[in-house]
């Protein structure tokens, strides 16, 4: 049975109550409870209350409420050992025109890279079950990152931009072009040419493939590791101008129900102010 948090469980910085969050942190509390189905509606009221006190409009707060249950239920199931729930503390505040998330707890060490990326295009009957609620989170949230330590435990946080401050998506864009064949030797040139522009900060990549004459699977495996990495972090891959002999590969392989294809580069780019 979930237990209230005690007055040291929570924290709240609020200067201004059910004002819109500004520049500088207004606002911010924290709960923990034990790791258990029964805390479910508790944190949901507790988390839309806060999404509405940051200001965000209904459908942002409902996209909160479905990415935190989906957090703390990954937590309540697969954390702890079904009869020796720990606790998990989940936070919140408003800062720099941000809602910000973290669920924390102290069970298993949780590695999303293990995580497979969902079948979303296959018949219902055919599809594997796993991974939705990690793709879900992603989708929703503005930025997720999954951190570890032996004195931490798990910490996982979503940040929801306030609807001032979203970004302009078309501006971050990061384009790569490619000018070579994609097989077993220059593949792993492109995940390491990719993973570098990720660990710069970029989330919205569009790989301009208009100068690829050939691609084998060798070449699939590493966009698919690519695209795997970006939705991790909650980003996206986008291909754009492929060739047609590279297109049918795509083709043929079902990967274009997989990956977001475009005739060009700037519909690429485009695409991505379209996403929400």
């Amino acid at each position: 049975m979930a237990t209230p948090s005690k007055p040291s469980d929570h924290f709240n910085a609020a200067t201004t109550p059910g004002a819109p969050a500004s520049g500088s942190t207004i606002a911010m509390d924290s709960i923990t409870l034990t790791a258990d189905l029964d805390a479910l509606a508790k944190i949901s009221a507790f988390i839309t209350a806060a999404a509405e006190r940051c200001g965000l409009d209904e459908r942002a707060t409902w996209q909160v409420q479905l990415a935190v249950d989906e957090a703390v239920t990954n937590v309540i199931q697969h954390a702890y050992d079904p009869d020796q729930p720990g606790d998990l503390t989940l936070s919140w505040q408003c800062r720099d025109h941000r809602f910000i998330i973290t669920v924390r707890d102290h069970g298993r060490q949780f590695d999303p890279a293990a995580v497979p990326t969902p079948d979303i295009t296959s018949p219902l009957e055919e599809r594997q079950v796993g991974g939705l609620g990690i793709y879900l989170i992603t989708r929703l949230m503005d930025e997720v990152r999954f951190e570890f330590s032996p004195q931490g435990g798990n910490l996982l946080t979503m940040v929801k931009y306030l609807p001032h401050d979203q970004p302009d998506p078309p501006d971050e864009v990061v384009v790569i072009p490619i000018a070579d064949r994609i097989d077993a030797q220059t593949a792993p040139r492109l995940a390491k040419q990719a993973s570098e522009q990720i660990a710069k900060g970029a989330r919205q990549i569009v790989l301009d493939l208009s100068n690829v004459p050939f691609l084998s699977s060798s070449g699939l495996r590493a966009l698919l590791l690519i695209r795997k990495e970006l939705m991790t972090l909650g980003g996206e891959l986008r291909l754009a101008a492929l060739q047609p002999q590279v297109h049918e590969v795509f083709a043929i392989t079902g990967f274009t129900q997989v990956f977001n294809i475009h005739p060009s580069v700037a519909e690429a780019r485009a695409a991505f102010s379209q996403r929400r």
